[in-house]
């Protein structure tokens, strides 16, 4: 009376093999013969990832749907509670450790870049249940007024693959941690061949250092305020500079004080590296122009094989990690909803579910796309999601076609080219629910926008 579990066309990629498998490593495997086993829990753990607004027997009813009544198990939700906590998080750890990783190959439109893997690392919030076990281990948003946040978060750090938005590797923890260390866990995943890209936020020459040991070469933006000496221009436009470590910078800072006198201090430590500097010009349908200067700092010094002005409009490709967190936060876990775990366990077995399933479904995504053609990003990871919810339904486990179908149905595609699109920085959720209209007319509008990019040398920065 038990079913061999099925997440129905994503069974493709997530196999009852491949789950018996990490159940046989993390020693989950059930010692005796029950109504829930423990590959049917790890199937119903991550049903509960596509079904997040329903509750344990409505999870289980989608499961069970097409087979008739009385043919298979009908636990109650104090039973399919237990049954995850007897599962526990190790056996969704392992099943997201081995579907984790790039999924592009050549074949793939949009992945490489010159022979290089691009690839973006980047922090997120997620709000999880209100419960003193999660807000001890999490900890709670520090709110500017007299309110304490409503829920406790956790912080999720990622390495994303720009061109197919899939998850290299993830990592998360309290919410009070900063991004910085959660990002070094993720060095071993950098690799030869790759290209990262990272905002201000990544600048630090500990963080440029680690990431450049790995082979990977870097593109990151900077802030305004550091200090990037001209060591010897380029005849693009571009120079190579000195990033050193804090008493090297000190030392570095006096000789460009003295006026240069003679060669650079002796045993620096530092990156040589070169900047590019550019201006964004953005107008809007009104007609307002916005200008901003951006500083990108990179490991690819060579002017001629790696031009400014195609790496100044490559940098805006680390966006695709908001789009691949838009995607896991909402679009599959749904607009403002909450973890739903009390417990911390609980917690973290919610998002490795979520996890996998979200990689799952950029494998297929991907798959889908090499074999058409197309660039991953035209496909839609809203229809492949509703979709694998109907073949949950409907048990179809076996044929792919209605999900490759509906992906590439025509009205299904996205434009080839995608508008230039801004997005205001404003409180979208206000702690007040009577503070609706601090945000009125910021967001919700479709503007068309003109970007121009232009570099700047060094006669011309401020």
């Amino acid at each position: 009376m038990w079913l061999p579990g099925h997440l129905g066309v994503l069974t493709r990629w997530i196999a009852p093999s491949l789950v018996d498998e990490v159940l046989e490593a993390a020693g989950c495997r059930q010692q005796r013969v029950r109504l829930l086993p423990a590959r049917v829990v790890v199937y119903f753990v991550l049903a509960m990832g596509l079904f997040t607004d329903c509750g344990y027997r409505r999870v289980w009813t989608a499961l069970t749907a097409c087979w008739p009544r009385g043919t298979v198990a009908d636990p109650s939700a104090a039973a399919l509670r237990q049954a995850r906590q007897r599962l526990g998080v190790k056996p969704l750890a392992l099943l997201f450790d081995r579907l984790r990783g790039a999924l592009g190959t050549t074949a793939t439109v949009g992945v490489f870049w010159r022979g290089l893997r691009l690839v973006a690392w980047d922090g997120t919030c997620l709000e999880v249940a209100d419960s003193a076990a999660n807000t001890a281990r999490f900890g709670r948003h520090a709110a500017r007024t007299t309110r304490p946040a409503g829920y406790p978060q956790l912080r999720l750090t990622a390495l994303v693959e720009c061109g197919t938005r899939a998850l290299i590797d993830a990592v998360f923890g309290a919410q009070h941690g900063s991004e910085l260390p959660q990002a070094r866990a993720l060095l071993a995943s950098l690799k030869p061949g790759m290209l990262l890209l990272a905002d201000r936020g990544y600048d630090g020459y500990e963080a440029l250092r680690d990431a450049s040991a790995t082979g990977a070469q870097v593109l990151w933006r900077v802030q305004s305020r550091r200090l990037l000496p001209v060591i010897r221009p380029l005849p693009d436009g571009t120079h190579l500079t000195l990033v050193a470590d804090r008493p090297s910078g000190d030392r570095l800072i006096r000789w460009l004080h003295r006026g240069r006198p003679g060669p650079l201090p002796a045993n620096l430590t530092a990156l040589t590296l070169r900047v590019i500097t550019y201006r964004i010009t953005a107008t809007g349908p009104s007609g307002a122009c916005h200008i901003r200067t951006v500083r990108l700092l990179t490991t690819l010094l060579d002017p001629k094989r790696y031009p400014a002005a195609e790496l100044a409009a490559l940098y805006h490709q680390r966006w695709e990690i908001e789009t691949a967190y838009y995607g896991l936060k909402v679009t599959l876990r749904g607009a403002d909803r909450v973890l739903r775990s009390r417990t911390v366990d609980g917690i973290e077995q919610e998002l490795f579910a979520l996890l996998v399933l979200y990689q799952a479904s950029r494998r297929a995504i991907t798959e889908t796309a090499t074999t058409a053609g197309l660039d991953p990003d035209r496909l839609s990871l809203t229809i492949a999601l509703h979709t694998v919810r109907l073949t949950v339904v409907n048990a179809r486990t076996t044929d792919p076609t209605d999900l490759v179908a509906a992906l590439l149905d025509a009205r299904n595609l996205t434009p080839a080219r995608r508008r230039a699109r801004t997005s205001p920085r404003c409180v979208k959720r206000t702690l007040s629910p009577y503070a609706y209209n601090k945000t009125k007319g910021s967001v919700g509008h479709k503007t068309t926008v003109t970007t121009n990019i232009t570099l700047l040398t060094s006669n011309d920065r401020p």
